[in-house]
Order: C-alpha cells, then structure tokens, then sequence
C-alpha cells in the first residue's frame, strides 16, 4: 500500500468501529437483541457528528453477516450520506446468521442498475471443491432463493483444477479422531506447512471434551506447533494469520479465512441440512458451504457417526 494512503485507511470490525465512535461498546445481557441496540445506539452517535469527523469513504466487507442497523451507520458514517462514496460486498451462500429481512432502499442504499455487480467467478477452490460445495446449496428448492437483498449468485468457473475432495466415514467419533491425526502427518509429510492446514468443527459437546482434548495432544506429541483459534473468546478475537500451527477452528468462525487443506470433522453434525424447518436447513446449508470452500486445494470431510 502507498504509504501516504495508509495513514488516511483504517480497516476495523463493526464492533471496533462502535467503540471509536462510542468510546465504550455497550453491556446488553440478550444477545438476540444487541446487534440492533448496537447499531441504534452508533446511529445516533453519528447523526450528531460533525460531518468533517466522518468518512470520505466506506468498503463494507462480508456485507451478509451485516444488520439493517449496522447498513443505517455506514450511511450515516459517510460525509455526504446522499452521495458518498459506498461500496458493499456480499454473498448470499454464506449468510449465515438469521435476521431480519430488508431492502437496501430501505436502509438509504442506492443498489439498482449499473449501480450493482455480479462477480462470479472463484479465485479461491479448485474446480472440484467448488462443484462439491454448490451441491449444498444449489437452487433445488425454494428455500435458497427468497432473500433479494443476499441473493445467491452461483459460481461460474474456477480457475483451477485438483483432486476431488474426500470422504472418511467412520465408525465412531474416536475413528474419525484418528482419520484426522493421520492426514494431518500426512500432509505435513507431503510438504504442507502446519499453518496450511486447519480442522474446522461445528461444536464441541461437553462430553466429547477428552476425546477432543486427545486429539489437540496427539498432533502436539508429533512435534507440529498447534493453533487453537477458538479456544476461548479472546483467543478468536485475536486471530493471528502470521502464528504457526495447525488451525483447529470453528466453522462459523472460519468465515472469512482460506487454508491449503481443510479438514472438516464430524461432517455428520450437518444433520439439519436435511431439518423439515425451511430456515433451519437453510442456514445449516450456508454453513457447510462455508466450511467447505475455505479449502483452497484439498478437502477431506470426516464423518464419525451415522450420515444420513
């Protein structure tokens, strides 16, 4: 980056910008309702700024993990809020929070016309990770195409090609523990960097705590640097991309993020993809689009149970 820009660029989450604003984020006990009391509450910050205090400029980034609240402040957030130069970038398969529905009208967003653009082409996966993940949330049913604000735009080309992705189905939970183990060193084997590869889970059960512990030990008893990213709260908060080890993170907090290798385990906890609650597959569905196409070369899905 020029350096003369980069003084005049900040690049901060939502929350950080809050605080700026703000000076202090808040303290709300429901969680269901902070996001929008947040966004109120910056609002009204802002609208009594002075417009020389405000921003030339705003680049919204993961624009679908965004409130009807938060897009009122980046108007609002802007210099000339009629006019002002704002970009928003989005991507409908990976929305995946439920909230309420709006327009971008609704919000003071200008998004019509020449004013908005499809970009469709996948520079991340290879074309065989790609395809394997559209699978999931393709247009087979209605369910995934009813929100006209995050529409879902299907990828047209990758620019590469690999190996097909692969699926380990195993006994148990402690089988699929070994499976990871094993391509871990395995990888590592092949001339991958520890920090190429991350182990992606949707949760973790209290009673699998051990067996999970287990494994965290297993890939540190093969002398490879490990990295917990979401460990705890402050641990996932302070995602370094220059500390070594293998990832072991969340899937909803892998959103975001790319690795050369992707091993997705307990594949088998995606059982409500199939939910008879049109919201719940869907937002199931999302998730492992998401969890899937962080894999930039290799992807292997571990199952430890009964898939359906």
């Amino acid at each position: 980056m020029n350096p003369q820009y980069q003084e005049r660029i900040e690049v901060m989450h939502f929350h950080d910008w809050a605080r700026s604003v703000l000076g202090r984020l808040p303290y709300v006990a429901d969680q269901d309702t902070y996001d929008a009391l947040l966004g109120e509450k910056v609002l009204a910050a802002l609208q009594q700024r002075p417009d020389a205090d405000c921003w030339d400029s705003i680049l919204v980034d993961e624009a679908h993990t965004f409130t009807r609240e938060w897009f009122l402040c980046c108007v609002a957030g802007l210099k000339d809020p009629e006019n002002g130069d704002l970009v928003v970038v989005s991507d409908g398969n990976q929305s995946l929070y439920k909230r309420a529905k709006f327009t971008w009208k609704s919000v003071g967003i200008k998004a019509q016309g020449r004013r908005t653009m499809k970009l469709a082409q996948n520079y991340r996966n290879t074309k065989e990770i790609l395809d394997a993940a559209w699978t999931v949330v393709k247009k087979t049913d209605q369910d995934l195409t009813d929100d006209a604000t995050f529409s879902t735009v299907e990828p047209e080309a990758a620019l590469r090609q690999g190996l097909r992705p692969m699926l380990y189905h195993a006994n148990t939970k402690a089988k699929a523990v070994d499976i990871a183990v094993e391509q871990v060193q395995r990888l590592v084997m092949l001339g991958y960097s520890p920090s190429d590869i991350a182990i992606l889970y949707r949760y973790k059960p209290k009673k699998d705590t051990a067996l999970f512990d287990s494994m965290l030990q297993r890939i540190q008893a093969l002398s490879l640097p490990l990295y917990w990213v979401t460990e705890s709260q402050e641990t996932k908060v302070n995602y370094s991309a220059r500390r070594p080890g293998v990832r072991v993170i969340t899937t909803l907090s892998s959103l975001g993020l790319e690795f050369k290798v992707v091993l997705l385990l307990r594949v088998e906890q995606f059982e409500d993809c199939f939910d008879t609650d049109l919201d719940i597959r869907l937002l199931a569905r999302r998730q492992l689009y998401v969890a899937t196409t962080r894999a930039q070369n290799k992807l292997h899905l571990i199952a430890g149970g009964m898939l359906l």
